[in-house]
């Protein structure tokens, strides 16, 4: 790892020798890359409307916060220490340490770290997604090549309607039904973000996604059975990959522009689709006044998404009043029937015995917010997962789909519990939407103090609030490079 002065930020040039987008033969004259890549090139700030900066800018907030979060975790430690045994020119800067390292290196530390405790945004189609592992590979290339922040903000807001747009639109019946993780959708909007700020054209752009399709999915084994450590990299692994696929793009590697669609290609091999079944004009639309980023949800507690809304439940019955745990017969958890075919409701799940499983364990949250009535990180610390009295009340969780959430699947993953008394009484909480759902927003407040939970003990109380401010005012900043010194204790 490399001293922390600041990058050159020469910009990528393409090799005059390269392959000419256009050349006949070998594949269609516009294929669904090229049209992706030149929907993200024609993102512009000007167009956005104030809404959707203002909600982008929330959601690079709450990202942050999660990285900062994940400081002193056993993966940001051995991230941290992979980044260094490598090495790399000082292009990125590494979130809390403010050293540098590769722009490469600097999106998979980042990436991790921002994912780790499964706190970050996300958002529901086909497939579930964390499109804030788009912010990691966002920061490293504009900090290298010293853009501004609007341009930023523009790039993540296409890589963001790009990474949604799979989600809904690939995959059949879903990429993690067919045994591929929702991680994998990032290759594409990494690559095309990565190459728009590296500055290539739309071509180069095309090709860069084409690069990093070629390699890059991921398996669901990654978060199945005890989660490992390595599913904090979903996201960051893929992105990683998105940006190195921008620098050789950008130095004239060419890639099959045919990908999606053709024969062997990712449409029909990763995602299980015939021609007719994707939908090419749907995923490369200009924007029709909906912007998917507006439909993302923030997490107010660490845990997998859809667990959300039945710990709210949890948590207002906790409030109300319970009964002693040898009362409660049985705890029955409502959710929408796509969430019993997760990992997060598998047996195994029951009694986990890590923190990431406990985090996606349907039993285990449940649990945990009706005994504590708090979700947070307290929650989650291995002294809980062997506490004998709760691994009482995880025997009595029982899940089961509720017909009524299924109607707003997959807009909402709502969820709720019933509590079955021994003498005959139920007591129960419905949440039609988790809370951080669009329709139940984090209040800008809310959201502040998320952030300055995670950030204030790395960065301290004055620079935690600098950083605060700063990114609320990311559209000001002329270049990123005098925005980046913020992310590190002053």
């Amino acid at each position: 790892m490399a001293t922390p002065s600041a990058p050159t930020g020469a910009a990528i040039s393409p090799r005059p020798q390269a392959p000419s987008a256009n050349e006949p033969g070998d594949r269609p004259a516009c294929t669904v890359l090229q049209r992706l890549a030149a929907f993200v090139h024609d993102v512009h700030y000007e167009a956005l409307p104030p809404e959707v900066v203002h909600y982008a800018k929330r959601l690079i907030l709450d990202t942050l916060g999660c990285a900062f979060g994940a400081m002193e975790s056993d993966v940001a430690a051995a991230l941290r220490r992979f980044a260094d045994d490598i090495g790399g020119a000082p292009q990125a800067t590494l979130i809390g340490s403010g050293l540098k390292t590769s722009v490469a290196l600097a999106t998979l530390v980042n990436g991790g770290l921002l994912r780790y405790l499964d706190s970050n945004d996300y958002y529901f189609g086909r497939d579930p997604a964390h499109p804030s592992g788009n912010l990691a590979p966002a920061l490293a290339m504009a900090e290298r090549q010293g853009r501004d922040g609007k341009t930023l903000i523009a790039a993540l807001v296409g890589a963001y309607e790009v990474h949604l747009r799979l989600a809904d639109h690939a995959g059949e019946p879903s990429l993690w039904r067919r045994g591929w993780h929702h991680g994998t959708n990032a290759q594409f909007s990494s690559a095309a973000l990565a190459a728009r700020l590296a500055g290539l054209d739309p071509d180069r752009t095309a090709h860069a996604m084409a690069i990093a399709g070629s390699h890059q999915n991921t398996l669901a084994q990654l978060q199945s059975g005890a989660i490992s450590m390595i599913k904090a990299t979903a996201e960051a692994w893929v992105a990683k990959a998105g940006v190195e696929a921008a620098l050789l793009a950008g130095h004239g590697m060419t890639g099959p522009l045919g990908l999606l669609e053709g024969p062997n290609g990712w449409v029909e091999t990763v995602a299980g689709q015939t021609a007719g079944e994707f939908d090419a004009a749907a995923l490369t639309a200009p924007f029709d006044g909906r912007y998917r980023l507006l439909e993302t949800s923030v997490k107010p507690y660490p845990v997998v998404a859809t667990a959300s809304a039945p710990v709210r439940a949890a948590i207002d019955l906790h409030r109300q009043g319970l009964p002693a745990p040898d009362a409660i017969e049985r705890i029955v958890v409502r959710l929408p029937g796509f969430a019993l075919r997760t990992p997060s409701a598998h047996p195994d799940r029951r009694y986990p015995t890590g923190i990431e499983s406990a985090q996606h364990s349907f039993y285990f949250c449940a649990a945990i917010a009706l005994r504590d009535g708090a979700c947070g990180e307290a929650q989650f610390q291995a002294q809980v997962l062997t506490d004998p009295a709760l691994r009482d009340l995880l025997g009595k969780v029982v899940l089961q789909a509720d017909p009524e959430l299924d109607t707003r699947w997959p807009q909402a993953a709502g969820g709720g519990i019933e509590l079955h008394l021994r003498d005959g009484t139920t007591l129960q909480r419905m949440c039609p939407y988790p809370p951080g759902h669009p329709r139940l927003a984090l209040s800008d407040e809310e959201l502040s103090h998320k952030f300055l939970a995670y950030a204030e003990p790395v960065l301290g109380h004055k620079r935690a609030y600098a950083l605060r401010d700063a990114v609320l005012r990311l559209d000001n900043y002329k270049d990123i490079r005098d925005f980046t010194p913020l992310l590190a204790r002053d």
